[in-house]
């Protein structure tokens, strides 16, 4: 499974993990990168992938491992802050890729963060492709869906697919994106009441308060986007089968808001990154301006359980690690931490106060 497999980059190495002190070092690495609360994911012994090193110094790795018979996926791809701008990540990609393929494994799944721009386009070049929710829990073997159920529930996150069997048009998935995302909210909206028993006057309220909030935040950040050129509605892919398990199990609603990508298939990640932040902040603070109002619009349904529902979910946008790093005050704090300073200040306020 890889071993012996070594290449070197520049003054790093990218070598196959083959003892326990490997995995552990490795994983190390992993917690530094995702933070703490990513170690309830990681896998407990890491025994199948690649690390790379300076010497002893490791500074990242990529995780592998079979989902089902011609199935594999490559769970984990991370690099240290302080080492990149090396290509360690496309090294990684390279090396998972070809023990993958030497294990037979045709149908490559991978797991890659929405805003990450540098994780989007080095995915690409390397053939895989990003399929639409269904396609990726129903498409592939029935073997391998709990797995891929399991990656679903990842907010802000997106299953990707490298199989060369399949003829694929595009890398990500364009039609009807703003309609499907609308309709998913409506949806949404009408379980936050319907399945919590909360009246007929909140089951309308929460349908309107959801699709109102999904459309405020897509006509609040597209021009921000747009500044970047030409872009299009990425539609929400992970977090949305947890969205409908907690609405109407619970009640609950687990936000999942699509976001403007540019349109080409390859970004230019250091002009995107800058829009992404920007509109990012800027839906961010759209959710605190929907609080404030719906306490002065509606007071009686704002107090009898509106309000619980917004509170949590201005929270979730300030929360900046995981599980919440898909959300808004992640995505600003990547871009500017005054910003995202700016955006806890306000949200605190918009909560104590109103």
């Amino acid at each position: 499974m890889g071993e012996g497999f070594e290449m070197r980059t520049g003054e790093y190495t990218v070598s196959p993990i083959e003892t326990p002190e490997d995995g552990t070092k490795t994983k190390a690495v992993a917690q530094a990168v995702f933070g703490r609360g990513a170690s309830v994911l990681l896998p407990r012994e890491l025994d199948w992938g690649f690390y790379a090193h300076k010497e002893e110094d490791y500074v990242g790795g990529v995780l592998l491992e079979k989902m089902a018979p011609g199935e594999g996926v490559l769970s984990w791809i991370f690099v240290d802050s302080g080492a990149q701008g090396h290509k360690l990540g496309s090294r990684l990609l390279e090396a998972g890729i070809h023990a993958m393929d030497e294990e037979g494994l045709k149908t490559q799944f991978s797991l890659v963060r929405a805003d990450n721009t540098a994780s989007w386009n080095m995915f690409a070049k390397n053939g895989y492709t990003r399929p639409s929710v269904l396609k990726s829990l129903f498409g592939y073997s029935v073997k391998g869906l709990l797995k891929r159920f399991g990656y679903s529930l990842a907010t802000g996150y997106s299953t990707w697919v490298r199989d060369d069997s399949r003829d694929n048009a595009s890398v990500h998935p364009k039609r009807w994106a703003i309609v499907k995302s609308l309709l998913f909210s409506l949806f949404i909206g009408a379980a936050l009441s319907l399945f919590s028993l909360r009246g007929i006057e909140f089951f309308f309220i929460g349908m309107a308060m959801v699709a109102g909030i999904t459309a405020l935040r897509m006509l609040v950040a597209y021009p921000i986007a747009r500044m970047s050129g030409p872009v299009r509605f990425d539609a929400p892919q992970g977090g949305t089968p947890l969205s409908v398990i907690l609405a109407l199990a619970f009640g609950a609603w687990w936000p999942t808001f699509g976001f403007f990508v540019p349109k080409a298939d390859i970004w230019r990640d250091r002009e995107f990154a800058r829009y992404n932040g920007m509109q990012a902040f800027a839906t961010w603070m759209s959710l605190v301006l929907v609080y404030v109002a719906m306490s002065f619009l509606y007071p009686g349904v704002f107090h009898a359980g509106l309000d619980s529902i917004l509170t949590l979910i201005i929270i979730y946008q300030v929360i900046p690690f995981f599980p919440f790093d898909g959300m808004d005050g992640a995505k600003v704090l990547n871009y500017s931490k005054v910003l995202y300073a700016v955006g806890v200040v306000v949200s605190v306020l918009g909560i104590v106060l109103f």
